[in-house]
């Protein structure tokens, strides 16, 4: 899917389903020509994200209903059972990942989404 970052237009994977969104970047060691993954929630709420088998460092982007990111953290890979949760600041329904320091969006910009 293309998406628009703050007049930034991005290629991501899309996750929409409940396995998808549990699955994430797990695994993953190379996005290949994609710039990340935005995570479609069904309802606004607060969401939780944790690296587990994750294997890239990123940034997240929490984004709420209207379409702006309202929270970010970086994320590094975590090697132990216990990771810690990048949790959303306010209710979210959708959440974008890219790889660490790529990207220098801003809390406050609009994120489009376009077409598949």
């Amino acid at each position: 899917m293309e998406i628009t970052v703050a007049g930034v237009a991005l290629d991501v994977a899309v996750a929409d389903s409940v396995d998808e969104r549990r699955t994430g970047l797990m695994g993953v060691t190379d996005l290949g020509d994609l710039d990340g993954m935005i995570f479609l929630h069904d309802v606004a709420g607060r969401v939780s994200y944790s690296m587990q088998n994750t294997l890239i460092p990123l940034d997240i982007w929490f984004i709420d209903a209207s379409g702006v990111i309202v929270g970010t953290a970086e994320m590094e890979p975590c090697e132990t059972t216990l990771c810690p949760s990048y949790v959303s600041p306010e209710p979210v329904d959708r959440v974008l990942e890219t790889p660490l320091g790529v990207y220098e969006f801003e809390v406050g910009d609009r994120v489009e989404l376009g077409s598949s």
